[in-house]
């Protein structure tokens, strides 16, 4: 008897570690796939703040911003006119851009060059807002530069050498012209040598003129065909990569059965988070815009995130199968309910902080969500008070056991089999094959008369002999039924009740009481047939016969 129980914690041990192992080989490999895609993230993310961008920031190097601006906006304000410079840039107008540039002498045919060329570089390595800009005529006062100075910010050229990015205010020339304010003749000096720092340049030289346009989300055109076949290349590599890596993992973990299962459950998620982190090592070299360039991170980093937990979804999932199938909660079905529904509950929660992560990366103020779900509190108690309550009465089914999946329970009018327990309800079916849906907040506040535990059944029966049988007989009846049961096997000898209980209208009665010692009511249903057989043949050998209702009617 020791070495057998010794055996047997044994066993459970060996489970638990082999449960356990999985579980921690599982969370390695997310972890060791999704590395490469969390240095992608921290690439991007620590690419834009590392250039000036004034675009949300408050510290700008070098810039002149007003911050106490009044709401009216002057025509030749600062903003207005650098404003009207952006948008020119932007419906590919650079010829009518170069007005708001001071072009030097003998650079006049030039103009519509230097003005590309500044949107460019404003572009990719110094993006002001304009709305951060002064919309008075006289510029911002508090800059400690000249009156009709503004300076944006400051730039290093091929040479490292210190560039400041300025606009003056230019007086009227002509009749026709009218006061505004253009980049500085220093600015426009150094134009092509501030140009030479960008990347991709070479490419933006040789293509033709549409696809230098921009698009939709700061994007040109030839960016936007460029990007989706480098994530269609990537999305290619990561495969390839997922595969290799899912060969490797299954070489080391061989002796490991669930291996393979893990490998196939992870493949997809591994294979996203991987072209993720191709896609973002390959993504700078596309001299991507800055305002570009933030946006493509947040949409990254939020499909990174997605990655991440849909791999976190797919390992809790996988971890509660194993759970469920090992050995020693094989035999405990308080395991298996509890593992159930702990999985589904993970899923819950791996949701939601899912949800939550992707919304702040695409900048949806999640802070203000929660803050909202906070006050209407009292609102969400009201309207979801029965979801409240029947996931209450799960928990407490779970915690308090009164059956298990799988048990056979008798409640109100339904008696059925246990086949699941859930969150929200308990689904029990019937002898019928119907299945009954009760809701576990009302199931909990029941009687429940669980038929699994019980380790006998009770046979009862009545057995009517007719009026005419003999006195000695009935005797003779009781003693042989109470032999027959007392010598059946799977009979429980101390509570056999075999008594004469009355005299009926039309017979005499004789009631039979035993525990049949069984679980399983397909068995007692079988017993309980051989056992009504061998008390008719008690009958028929006492030469009696079971008593047949009449009523004598005497005139």
């Amino acid at each position: 008897m020791y070495s057998a129980r010794l055996s047997r914690t044994r066993l459970r041990r060996t489970s638990a570690l082999r449960g356990l192992r999985a579980f921690a080989t599982a969370l390695s490999f997310v972890l060791s796939c999704a590395l490469p895609a969390a240095f992608g993230w921290h690439v991007a993310h620590a690419h834009v703040p590392s250039v000036p961008v004034a675009t949300g920031s408050t510290a700008i190097p070098g810039a002149s911003l007003d911050k106490s601006a009044p709401d009216d906006e002057a025509p030749d304000s600062p903003r207005a006119n650098y404003r009207a410079f952006l948008d020119l840039c932007d419906r590919g107008r650079y010829g009518d851009a170069a007005r708001y540039l001071a072009v030097p002498r003998g650079m006049e045919a030039r103009g519509a060059e230097l003005a590309r060329k500044l949107h460019d570089v404003l572009s990719e390595r110094l993006w002001i807002d304009p709305d951060r800009l002064s919309p008075s005529s006289d510029g911002n006062k508090n800059d400690n530069l000249s009156a009709d100075t503004e300076e944006l910010g400051t730039l290093k050229d091929d040479k490292e050498r210190t560039v400041a990015i300025r606009l003056i205010r230019r007086d009227p020339r002509s009749v026709d012209d009218e006061p505004r304010w253009v980049f500085a003749r220093s600015t426009v000096q150094n134009i092509d040598s501030l140009y030479a720092t960008l990347k991709a340049r070479w490419l933006r030289d040789r293509l033709a003129a549409p696809l230098l346009e921009r698009g939709w989300y700061a994007l040109y055109y030839w960016q936007w065909i460029a990007l989706p076949a480098l994530a269609l290349l990537c999305l290619g590599v990561g495969r390839a990569l997922a595969w290799i890596g899912g060969l490797v993992v299954l070489r080391l973990s061989a002796k490991w059965k669930w291996s393979r299962a893990l490998v196939h459950a992870l493949r997809r998620p591994v294979t996203m988070g991987l072209a993720l982190a191709l896609f973002w090592v390959t993504v700078p070299y596309f001299a991507l815009t800055l305002l570009a360039e933030d946006t493509l991170a947040r949409l990254l980093r939020a499909l990174g995130y997605l990655a991440f937990f849909w791999a976190l979804l797919l390992l809790v999932r996988f971890a509660g199968a194993e759970m469920t199938r090992a050995p020693w909660a094989q035999s405990r079905p308080t395991v298996r309910s509890f593992t159930s529904v702990g999985v589904k509950l993970g899923k819950v929660m791996v949701a939601v902080l899912a949800a939550m992560v992707a919304l702040s990366e695409l900048g949806y103020p999640v802070t203000s969500i929660v803050a909202g779900l906070g006050l209407g509190g009292v609102a969400l108690a009201l309207a979801a008070q029965k979801t409240v309550e029947n996931l209450f009465g799960s928990l407490s089914i779970l915690a308090d056991q009164p059956f298990t999946v799988g048990e056979t329970i008798r409640f109100d009018t339904v008696e059925g089999t246990v086949e699941n327990i859930g969150l929200r309800s308990t689904r029990v079916r019937t002898a019928d094959r119907t299945l009954v849906v009760i809701p576990n907040g009302k199931l909990a506040d029941m009687r429940i008369e669980s038929l699994g535990p019980r380790d006998r059944i009770r046979f009862s029966t009545k057995v009517q002999l007719a009026r005419s049988t003999p006195t000695k007989t009935i005797h003779d009846v009781v003693d042989e039924i109470r032999a027959m049961l007392k010598a059946h096997p799977r009979i429980y000898k101390q509570d056999v009740l075999v008594y004469f209980t009355g005299i009926a209208e039309s017979s005499f009665d004789i009631d039979v009481i035993a525990l049949v010692e069984t679980r399983s009511f397909e068995e007692f249903t079988t017993i309980r047939g051989d056992l009504i057989l061998s008390i008719i043949g008690i009958v028929e050998h006492a030469e009696t016969t079971l008593a047949v209702p009449t009523r004598s009617l005497i005139v």
